[in-house]
């Protein structure tokens, strides 16, 4: 009767743990996805804030289009430093756990 007890708590307890890892998991997802959404929209943004400044003037030319090619950039390196350090978290997260 008590081993079936222990069994039945212990059994309970890795399901509480499982639950809370994956549940770790799944909020670092939903965070990196927030994350990228709102990068997005900070990047859609400012291309809106340069077309109109580069429109104002009737054309848009080749200095503008430089300058619009400066914002991608940025605005990609950004969202590759976000998911590289997301993958950097993680990594570490799993060697500690080893």
């Amino acid at each position: 009767m008590m081993t079936k007890q222990i069994v039945e708590y212990a059994s309970c307890g890795v399901g509480a743990v499982m639950t809370v890892v994956q549940t770790n998991q799944v909020f670092q997802l939903v965070s990196l996805i927030l994350t990228c959404i709102a990068t997005a929209v900070a990047i859609g943004f400012t291309i809106y804030k340069w077309y109109k400044a580069a429109k104002a003037d009737g054309k848009i030319d080749e200095k503008e289009l430089e300058e619009l090619g400066g914002i991608i950039k940025d605005g990609a390196e950004k969202v590759n430093n976000i998911i590289e350090s997301q993958k950097g978290e993680e990594s570490e997260k799993s060697e500690g756990e080893k």
